[in-house]
């Protein structure tokens, strides 16, 4: 079965004849991205009649950010095609309704349009899902955003979501974790007026019986300032939901400040790779499948994520806790691997020595730095570790 990634352009006469064969969204409605797999198939016997489309859907800002397609059925085709797109969101897949999967499709291309977002082209032909809108009724939304969201396992969970929800400019997704019946005038954190990144949080127990109160000292960046604050709130939870919010306080800090508050020890470990690279990119490429790809003047990196978002359920929060290993790939022959915690750098060595990547590499050097360096590596210009180093001193 041939296997192609559409550009658009599809004829509609064509496609209005699509009938719903399945759909999943992942439950990461909470981190504020969502990941959907459709399944639409031809009602007759014909070549390549399984359209499959992945869409990746930014809630905060952007609305629906890239979107694949593929045409086939080959079953290992459209898990590396859902990997490649929204593997690295640490997310669960739920099973969708043709109901849910229309409505979803339908908002995720009205909120792009809504936020003066430009479509992926591969959105522009789908007046087949389109062309009659699905109203879901209240207990309808309900299902579905349960479905969205994961399950939360701590009182910490509920807080550093809501905040995340409440800095990310979400007041629908904050509402998600508010109690009904939740006095609104007790909820008297403002949203803020410009879009901001939850990077870190800190919360401490400062008890209750019928609820439970906890003092909050986040790390937030105003994104189109490109400055730091310190917020300090008050979140109290019961029954697994907010019921009360308060800004204590809120100021700004350096760049210095902020970089010391999110500091933390890198592993690295460098590899020189031997032979031809194309062989070696060849064989590299199964370890990266779901990883982030960011280009640079001299290599690629690429950060692979862990399999869930249990970081958020943690008392100390920090963004970067999702992030499993890092891999840059140099133009001239380097392969420099980096985790943020002994076990991870470990887990790391052992997949690539045991895999097919093993072959082409040789471990040169390992270190253990006090903050995170493999970015401003990236970032440098230089070719070889080593010599970065060195520079350094």
């Amino acid at each position: 079965m041939e296997l192609k990634v559409l550009k658009g352009g599809k004829s509609s006469s064509l496609i209005t004849e699509y009938r719903f064969a399945g759909g999943e969204v992942t439950n990461t409605r909470l981190m504020g991205v969502l990941g959907m797999h459709l399944h639409w198939l031809l009602p007759y016997e014909t070549e390549n009649r399984d359209l499959h489309q992945f869409y990746y859907y930014d809630i905060e800002e952007l609305g629906l950010e890239s979107m694949g397609v593929y045409i086939g059925d080959d079953e290992i085709a459209v898990e590396v095609t859902a990997k490649s797109i929204f593997g690295g969101l640490g997310a669960e897949m739920r099973s969708l309704t043709e109901r849910e999967a229309r409505y979803l499709a339908g908002e995720m291309i009205a909120e792009t349009k809504r936020k003066n977002q430009l479509l992926p082209e591969e959105a522009r032909d789908l007046d087949f899902i389109t062309k009659a809108p699905v109203l879901l009724t209240d207990a309808e939304k309900q299902a579905l955003n349960e479905k969205m969201c994961v399950p939360i396992h701590t009182d910490y969970g509920v807080v550093n979501y809501y905040l995340m929800r409440l800095y990310g400019k979400d007041p629908e997704g904050a509402a998600l974790l508010v109690a009904k019946g939740a006095d609104p005038e007790m909820l008297a954190i403002p949203e803020p007026r410009r879009h901001c990144t939850f990077l870190r949080n800190s919360i401490q127990d400062n008890g209750g019986v019928i609820r439970r109160n906890y003092l909050c000292e986040s790390l937030i960046e105003v994104d189109d300032e490109n400055a730091h604050r310190i917020v300090t709130s008050e979140v109290s939870v019961a029954g697994g939901k907010v019921v009360a919010a308060q800004k204590k306080s809120e100021f700004r800090i350096s760049d210095y400040e902020a970089s010391m508050k999110l500091s933390r020890p890198e592993f690295v470990t460098v590899y020189e790779i031997y032979g031809d690279m194309d062989s070696f990119d060849a064989d590299f490429a199964p370890y990266v499948v779901g990883a982030q790809k960011t280009g640079h003047d001299c290599g690629d990196m690429y950060m692979e994520f862990k399999r869930d978002n249990y970081h958020v359920d943690q008392p100390e929060f920090m963004l970067s806790d999702d992030v499993q290993t890092l891999y840059f790939v140099t133009d001239y022959g380097q392969l420099i691997v980096g985790a943020y915690s002994l076990e991870d750098i470990v887990r790391a060595e052992a997949l690539l020595q045991s895999g097919r990547a093993g072959k082409h590499i040789q471990s040169t050097a390992k270190y253990q730095f006090a903050d995170p360096i493999i970015y401003e590596f990236a970032m440098s210009g230089m070719t070889d570790f080593t010599e970065f180093l060195k520079a350094l001193d």
